[in-house]
């Protein structure tokens, strides 16, 4: 199991991606990842403490081809941060 900060530097991306990709899921929004993919550690604490399956993760990122890449999508991050 990964922390969001392994988890952001095994796909080369910030911690708030990661992050926003959990949201996504938890709210049941597109963009998300899977939830087979994360877990809570904590789920009736005050905060949440999630962990990535590095397999899991690994799996839906080769088997998922029609979602832009984590390259595509950090650079129209930055576009949006430098305007």
């Amino acid at each position: 199991m990964l922390t969001i900060a392994e988890t952001a530097e095994l796909l080369n991306c910030s911690a708030g991606f990661v992050r926003k990709k959990i949201t996504l899921s938890e709210s049941n929004l597109e963009g998300g990842w899977p939830k087979t993919i994360y877990v809570n550690l904590q789920p009736n604490g005050a905060k949440s403490l999630f962990r990535i399956n590095k397999g899991a993760l690994e799996e839906y990122l080769q088997t998922n081809e029609t979602s832009p890449t984590i390259e595509e999508q950090t650079e129209v991050a930055c576009i949006f941060r430098s305007v």
